[in-house]
């Protein structure tokens, strides 16, 4: 069990560092406003996702088995409950590389959170850059009380429409 479980940590380490690749390459293509190398990353991490997800399931597994032939019983059960059964050699590696994938994961969640501060700021720039070729109607949503106005009246006298703010 302790050889599966460090094999699943391993993988699941390398997945998380090409997971850190492929964030900084987002930020660079983000920075650089390439969509199709944006899209390009987009599908790449998808399949890593798909295979996170395999090996996740093949660790949730491994370690259902595991219990099951020694008969123990628990729903939730973490690394530190199950090192205490492990020989000190397998334990200490498990450990090593538990940390080496919380750190990668760690690194990608502050990569993550840093895209999308990015992406907030470009779209900010987006809107503020439309905002700018349709000036605002000079008096909003006033209209006077005997005049009858149409929301397509409202467009084409340069404001735009509910779906355009909101996008």
């Amino acid at each position: 069990m302790a050889r599966e479980l460090l094999t699943i940590f391993q993988a699941m380490t390398v997945l998380h560092e090409e997971f850190n690749k492929k964030a900084l390459e987002k930020q660079e293509a983000v920075k650089t406003g390439n969509m199709a190398g944006l899209d390009q990353i987009i599908k790449d991490e998808s399949m890593l996702v798909s295979k996170l997800r395999k090996l996740e399931y093949t660790r949730e597994q491994t370690v259902k088995m595991w219990m099951q032939e020694r008969g123990i019983v628990s729903e939730d059960v973490t690394m530190e409950h199950l090192l205490q059964f492990f020989p000190e050699e397998d334990r200490k590696t498990l450990q090593y590389w538990q940390r080496r994938l919380i750190t990668e994961i760690n690194k990608l969640k502050e990569q993550n959170e840093f895209n999308q501060q990015l992406i907030e700021e470009s779209l900010r720039f987006v809107n503020m850059s439309l905002d700018s070729f349709h000036p605002q109607k000079e008096y909003g949503n006033y209209n006077h009380p005997g005049a009858k106005s149409t929301d397509k009246d409202d467009y084409e006298a340069g404001g735009r429409s509910l779906f355009d703010s909101k996008v």
